[in-house]
């Protein structure tokens, strides 16, 4: 049955709509700390993308209209939750139906490719959550925004450290409240000494809730009302930062509950960019803490693309992205690799970096194009995803390719440090590495068709395929495998099996391949063989388990107090 997704969305908004905003968006909140692949909590099975599909229920309920007259529910029932996921589910189902053989479509190889191209990528865009760990995006903000950080704080008000300390403190306000209310201090009693004592009192259960113990009362109005682990007094930032900071802070961040167009899935959600409720002038709500420090940096970025920053920025971003890469190799091969950064070779082509480690070479090519977002008809999508591709991916590998070569061919690479070839820097005798490999390293993630580069990638006869993903899954998979003491050896390993991969994977997502290589999933031996590899999520697990669980080993990592000891429970993250 065909899915009309206007009337579907609008049936989802109109049934949202009826629900209290503060407690809704609190249970919502509360939701997304069971968000897991694998023993999934009732309420989220089925769902494909529970992150983006539960930020999209937050953004149809703060954009749906209330009457005066109309008294909101506080919660849902069960029931109604089951039947709001069976319409999130048939709007997803609404939406894949667009790649659907449709009357007098000829289903040729030019047909089939579209939708192979087409359908992951617009999938993978509108429903894929958020892959970066916070300081990685608070690294992208310090690196990329601080050049032009007198223009933003005359239209902002704020800082750069101004944003990042106010956001910090946010993202410590659901930890703060189970701190004081929730977990158990010294001293207090205990929920069967609290049922002894009622007993020994003859007091019924009935009459219990008056003679409970504040944390006891703090903790059954917490399990009522989700919400308040989430909230803090607008006077709460302004002890800290001061009022003229919180306002505009919170100005920039900020929504209200009022009536708008906002509907579709595929539509940019109010939540995403102003993810902090305004309950009412002196009470606000965060809706989920890492989805604000994001906020931050696409308000940032689109005030130094907006403007007559434009160029500078988009100039600083590149080279940013470069020294980002070199720092990471470098730390991986602990300073011993010889590095050769922005050279040019005796054709007088620009490179962007050269590694050179015990015998293996690896060449690198640096893209901070953006991702373009997808259109839903194939036969519009595809001409643009492919010219997206060539752009960044293709480019990228051609570039890479022009060095590659002279190791195919055991030629000598002469570098130089200027295009006229004045400054010789050394001659690279190429037949004394035994591997050398084209990486393609991107700013953003592009879905299946950078995780499987066979669709629309053109290599040479006489090379393989590169290694293309993006820079923050690139820090993470050599962090992790840092922190179980793999060498150059394991990452050669890896970049061998990397190249078998393409047209045998299924995934968007690099890391679930990289997790799965360190799990041993996936080996030399299996992908050698015809075998088609559908990974799941949970592959990813072994990076969040380090991030956990003392560290991934990020420059400032956060709450290292909590991922080295055992006396915390963990919300949110941290």
């Amino acid at each position: 049955m065909t899915v009309d997704i206007e009337a579907k969305s609008k049936e989802l908004k109109d049934f949202v709509g009826q629900f209290e905003t503060s407690m809704f968006l609190g249970d919502i909140s509360s939701l997304m700390q069971f968000i897991r692949f694998d023993n999934q909590i009732e309420s989220l099975q089925g769902l494909s993308s529970p992150q983006r599909q539960l930020l999209y229920l937050a953004g149809l309920n703060i954009s749906s209209p209330t009457k005066s007259t109309e008294t909101l529910k506080a919660q849902y029932s069960d029931d109604e939750f089951k039947h709001i996921k069976k319409m999130l589910i048939e709007i997803e189902e609404g939406y894949e139906q667009f790649f659907y053989p449709k009357p007098g479509d000829i289903i040729d190889e030019d047909w089939k490719i579209k939708r192979k191209v087409a359908m992951p990528t617009f999938l993978s865009y509108f429903n894929q959550g958020l892959l970066n760990y916070e300081e990685q995006i608070i690294e992208r903000i310090e690196e990329y925004f601080s050049p032009f950080e007198t223009e933003i704080k005359q239209y902002f008000g704020l800082s750069i450290k101004d944003f990042i300390d106010i956001y910090n403190f946010i993202d410590n306000v659901p930890n703060n409240f189970m701190n004081e209310n929730i977990n158990k201090k010294e001293g207090q009693q205990t929920w069967e000494e609290f049922g002894k004592e009622m007993e020994e009192k003859k007091i019924m259960p009935w009459d219990w809730q008056s003679h409970m113990p504040k944390h006891f009362q703090e903790f059954f109005g917490y399990m009522y009302d989700k919400g308040k682990m989430y909230r803090y007094s607008k006077k709460l930032i302004i002890d800290k930062f001061g009022i003229e900071k919180t306002e505009s802070f919170l100005n920039a961040f900020t929504c209200k509950r009022e009536e708008t167009d906002f509907l579709y899935y595929t539509e940019k959600n109010p939540i995403h960019t102003k993810p902090i409720f305004n309950i009412d002038d002196n009470e606000f709500q965060i809706i989920e803490a890492h989805q604000l420090i994001q906020a931050v940096y696409t308000t940032l970025l689109s005030f130094c693309i907006s403007g007559n920053l434009n160029e500078k920025f988009y100039a600083n971003r590149g080279k940013k992205l470069e020294t980002k890469i070199e720092k990471i190799f470098k730390r991986f091969f602990r300073d011993k690799a010889f590095v050769h950064k922005s050279y040019y070779t005796q054709e007088k082509h620009e490179q962007d970096l050269l590694f050179l480690y015990k015998g293996m070479a690896l060449i690198v090519e640096a893209k901070a194009s953006k991702r373009d977002e997808p259109r839903r008809e194939p036969e519009k999508a595809y001409p643009l995803i492919l010219s997206n591709f060539e752009e960044v991916i293709q480019k990228g590998y051609d570039q890479a390719y022009r060095v590659k070569s002279k190791f195919i061919d055991n030629e000598i690479l002469h570098i130089y440090t200027d295009q006229k070839l004045k400054k010789h820097v050394i001659d690279v005798r190429t037949r004394k590495y035994y591997r050398a490999f084209s990486i393609v390293v991107t700013l953003e993630r592009f879905g299946q068709i950078q995780t499987d580069l066979d669709n629309l990638l053109e290599i040479f006869e006489d090379d393989e395929f590169p290694w293309s993903i993006c820079v923050d899954d690139l820090e993470v998979f050599l962090l992790q495998m840092e922190k179980q003491r793999m060498k150059h050896t394991d990452l050669s390993r890896f970049l061998t099996i990397r190249e078998k991969l393409h047209e045998k994977v299924i995934t968007g997502d690099e890391l679930e391949i990289c997790g799965a290589f360190l799990t041993k999933k996936i080996t030399l031996k299996n992908a050698s063989d015809d075998n088609i590899f559908a990974l799941t999520p949970d592959l990813t697990d072994i990076f969040d388990h380090s991030y956990h669980n003392g560290g991934l080993g990020f420059a400032n990592e956060k709450n290292m107090d909590k991922k080295t000891s055992d006396k915390y429970l963990r919300i949110n993250g941290f």
